[in-house]
């Protein structure tokens, strides 16, 4: 047996997708792979908030008038606002106003940067904003396959397009038992290694990324971290990042720097590692522990991590 993999660009990330076979499906492999690479392009042209000719664009310029959406970007919306129901709106779609008054107004690499070093503290208290348009305005219409977003309001779909990209991939590569796909960090692994052996995947020590805090051991299971250490930036003399709090409408200062979820698909792992990171230690642990499937780990501020009960299972690989 041997690998087959392909590495390219894709929603402002670099994106490696191996397949394990054997010398005759080597050119079945590769066309596998140019496929998942054709899918991730298709889905960051609908998706991308920073493509002004993106769907999502002109979705979100059409805001307070019926939108007739393509089948991605209407499965997508779909599938984040009954996210967003699920969490209580932790998961939330529409804080992209929240996320441009934060600073985040163009792609990533395009912000100032912001040196590695320390994190805010827990805020003890939660500063809950006025109502404003959020998800619960949001209107699907099946019918004609239209999203009405509320006047005032924007989507953002960052926090789970990428998962959703990697999860239809996975559906790409089902035809072979053994495949991984890493999207800067939200992974989905099938089967094992060419020699037999798990899949491995470090966990990044979010205090200092050269090192990780461990290793795991998986097999046809998703992988995914949410972080306030990777997208940082300044603005007005203060640190900001990208995962917003919609409770207060600002960055999370929830006293947990990175959550890393196994779950079953990388849509349900993101979306927990953010709910979980939120939320904080407790209640982030607590959230953990009672979804059937799923085990995690924290890593606080104060440079601990306390893990999920069953987490020593994808340590060890069992």
């Amino acid at each position: 047996m041997g690998e087959v993999s392909r590495g390219f660009r894709a929603m402002n990330t670099n994106v490696v997708a191996v397949v394990v076979t054997d010398d005759g499906d080597r050119a079945d492999a590769k066309i596998a792979l140019a496929e998942v690479e054709a899918l991730f392009a298709e889905i960051e042209a609908a998706l991308s908030r920073f493509r002004p000719d993106s769907e999502l664009s002109r979705l979100n310029r059409s805001a307070g008038q019926p939108f007739p959406a393509s089948t991605l970007l209407y499965a997508v919306v779909d599938e984040a606002l009954a996210t967003a129901r699920a969490t209580g709106g932790l998961f939330d779609p529409t804080v992209l106003g929240a996320l441009v008054a934060a600073g985040y107004d163009r792609s990533f690499e395009l912000l100032p940067s912001r040196p590695l070093g320390s994190f805010p503290a827990s805020g003890d208290t939660v500063r809950r904003t006025a109502r404003r348009s959020d998800w619960r305005d949001v209107c699907l219409a099946p019918e004609t396959r239209t999203i009405t977003v509320p006047p005032g309001c924007g989507l953002d779909l960052g926090g789970i397009g990428k998962g959703w990209a990697v999860d239809r991939a996975a559906e790409t590569l089902r035809r072979f038992r053994s495949f991984a796909i890493d999207a800067g960090g939200d992974i989905y692994a099938s089967g094992h290694q060419a020699d037999g052996t798990l899949w491995t995947i470090g966990v990044e020590n979010p205090h200092d990324p050269t090192f990780s805090l461990l290793v795991l051991a998986v097999r046809d299971r998703a992988v995914a971290t949410s972080t306030t250490a990777r997208r940082r930036w300044q603005k007005n003399g203060r640190t900001q990042h990208h995962l917003i709090d919609p409770r207060t409408g600002e960055p999370s200062q929830s006293g947990v720097v990175a959550a890393t979820v196994v779950a079953d698909s990388v849509a349900r792992a993101e979306t927990l590692a953010k709910v979980a990171l939120l939320l904080g230690p407790l209640a982030g642990l607590s959230i953990l522990n009672a979804q059937p499937g799923v085990e995690g780990l924290l890593v606080l501020v104060d440079r601990r991590w306390i893990e999920s009960a069953g987490f020593h299972e994808v340590r060890n690989g069992t």
